[in-house]
């Protein structure tokens, strides 16, 4: 691999400063609201919204949804199932794969945690931004994500 010119590493610095610390705003602030308001982390949030718009889902596709390894995986959807937020099941078609899914209590708690995302993310993050420069930030870190 090529050694990168002076100028690439600064950008390259500078590119990855401010977007960890553009995130870590952003994750502190909807930490802080989701945990007072509904007793949620960041990562519970996210498994019940992958929920909520993916029904019945194998406990190996929340893998999708969460940054974490499998066994910590496992200890978060049992909490959460602790809780009443989800139940855990044998999928019918496989007996030895564990699906999850949404309780109407889960349901409840994702709708209101929902309603909290949006209102911070929009403080935090859109509002700051003009309509064009949003789809234009949008599209940029989309690339970034595939």
């Amino acid at each position: 691999m090529a050694r990168p010119a002076q100028h690439d590493i600064t950008a390259c610095a500078r590119a990855w400063q401010t977007l960890r610390m553009a995130h870590d705003r952003v994750a502190q602030l909807l930490s802080a609201e989701l945990e007072g308001e509904c007793n949620l982390s960041l990562n519970e949030f996210d498994v019940l919204l992958y929920l909520r718009t993916h029904n019945e889902v194998r406990l190996s596709a929340l893998l999708e949804a969460v940054p974490l390894s499998q066994p910590a995986l496992s200890r978060l959807v049992a909490r959460l199932e602790e809780r009443g937020l989800v139940v855990r099941s044998k999928n019918e078609a496989d007996g030895r794969a564990v699906v999850v899914c949404l309780t109407r209590s889960g349901r409840k708690v994702i709708s209101r945690a929902i309603e909290i995302h949006t209102e911070v993310v929009h403080e935090s993050l859109t509002s700051k931004f003009s309509e064009a420069e949003q789809a234009t930030l949008l599209k940029i870190l989309s690339r970034v994500g595939l």
